[in-house]
């Protein structure tokens, strides 16, 4: 049984990769095959050598400057950099070369028990090029790496024999059928989701484990060291969520917090959800409510008596990214809900937001429950907030389910009062 790791190009996303492997070494998973598409290929190379901590030296170090001689402004319209990148022929690689010239050891490259292949592609001929390191006449591998990872057109072609080489993700940014070939039964994909084509996979009972990057706006050349160190954080935390090892979803938690969090709170969320959505037991108001599919499925989740820990997980998340929360944490539930409690203390509710959702209207919610002497009256005015804003509710129905053990004050703002009695009005 032979198990490949293949990793994809995506330039400065790559750092992410070295995640991946880190965990992969924690959890004792062994890898015999190494394939990669650009810095896949980079990566694949020192990393079948067993170097991590060379690896990540290097990127921690890596900057924009130092590979291109140039300077990304941290801005939005990568597009328009990228168009006058190409307007000019290209960034020039010959700094990178040198760099990845000093860390790419080709004899420590052959001699490794890991196999390894890579991906060019000959812009000349139109041809691809997948090659195991046995394929790459002596002299040539590091040549052939760097060709692989040469983003033409914002990087100028990378010459071999007198032949024009770019990036291999112009045929398969994703070399699984790279790793099929040489011999690979079970394949741990990594996708940094970034531009390139992928080839189909020849064989459909292979086993693939599939590790993806979210598909945050980074732009592919821009590399620098603080990315690259979060970077790394989220590829170990994605790859031990994949071998359930962590809990979570775009945040990572030490496992078992999320069931243990959603036990400890479950019994006070279920009865608010019941008080404010279901008390007042008018044919008009159950009728609104069953229209929705999401409290459809919540409601029939509790009469059947099913968890409703996926809802109660996915609120928190959405709380967690409202309020900026790092993502490259591992977080003890304690500490993520202290940290929610925090930021929504320091919300300030002076400008409306025009969307009427998000921030604002979560801190409105609690306030109105938490102010209240009088429950019921509130429980009807909370009705038709979670008739329309059904996610901020369930994130501010959250909020206050936790409240107990993390007291939150938040301020009110007497706006929300009178466009909430003019959607209510609607609603009637």
């Amino acid at each position: 049984m032979k198990r490949a790791l293949v990793l994809s190009g995506g330039g400065a996303k790559g750092s992410y990769e070295l995640g991946v492997y880190k965990a992969l070494m924690r959890l004792g998973i062994k890898i015999d095959i190494i394939t990669g598409t650009s810095i896949g290929a980079l990566n694949g190379a020192v990393l079948c050598t067993g170097d991590y901590r060379r690896a990540k030296k290097l990127w921690l170090k890596m900057s924009s400057n130092e590979v291109f001689n140039y300077t990304f402004k941290k801005t939005k319209e990568y597009p328009k950099i990228a168009k006058d990148i190409i307007k000019n022929k290209g960034l020039k690689f010959d700094k990178a070369e040198a760099i990845l010239s000093s860390v790419l050891d080709e004899n420590r490259i052959r001699k490794s028990k890991i196999d390894f292949g890579l991906v060019t592609f000959n812009l000349k001929n139109r041809v691809p090029k997948a090659l195991t390191k046995d394929q790459i006449p002596k002299g040539k591998l590091v040549p052939y790496i760097i060709a692989s990872a040469t983003c033409f057109p914002m990087v100028e072609v990378k010459k071999i024999d007198g032949e024009a080489y770019v990036d291999g993700g112009y045929y398969d940014n994703l070399p699984i059928n790279l790793a099929i070939d040489m011999g690979a039964d079970e394949i741990i994909a990594v996708d940094l989701s970034a531009i390139g084509l992928k080839q189909k996979v020849k064989d459909e009972d292979i086993k693939i484990d599939y590790i993806k990057k979210d598909n945050k706006s980074e732009f592919i050349l821009d590399f620098d060291p603080e990315s690259a160190k979060r970077n790394i954080k989220v590829g170990y935390n994605d790859t031990m969520k994949h071998f359930k090892k962590m809990d979570g979803n775009k945040y990572t938690f030490k496992k078992g917090h999320l069931t243990k969090n959603y036990n400890n709170i479950s019994d006070y969320y279920i009865k608010l959800l019941k008080k404010i959505l279901i008390s007042d037991e008018s044919k008009i108001k159950l009728t609104n409510i069953l229209k929705n599919r999401r409290y459809q499925n919540i409601f029939l989740n509790i009469k059947q008596g099913k968890s409703l820990e996926k809802e109660v997980n996915s609120s928190l998340e959405y709380l967690g990214s409202l309020f900026d929360l790092d993502t490259d944490c591992v977080y003890s539930i304690e500490k993520f809900n202290r940290k929610l409690i925090r930021e929504a203390k320091s919300l300030n509710y002076i400008t409306l937001d025009k969307n009427l959702k998000g921030k604002m209207l979560i801190g409105y919610i609690y306030n109105k429950y938490m102010d209240s002497t009088n429950k019921d009256s509130v429980y009807k005015r909370l009705f038709n907030i979670a008739l329309i804003f059904q996610k901020d509710f369930l994130a501010a129905l959250y909020l206050i389910a936790i409240s107990n053990r993390y007291p939150i004050t938040l301020k009110s703002d007497k706006f929300f009062d009178e466009i909430l009695n003019s959607i209510k009005k609607d609603v009637k």
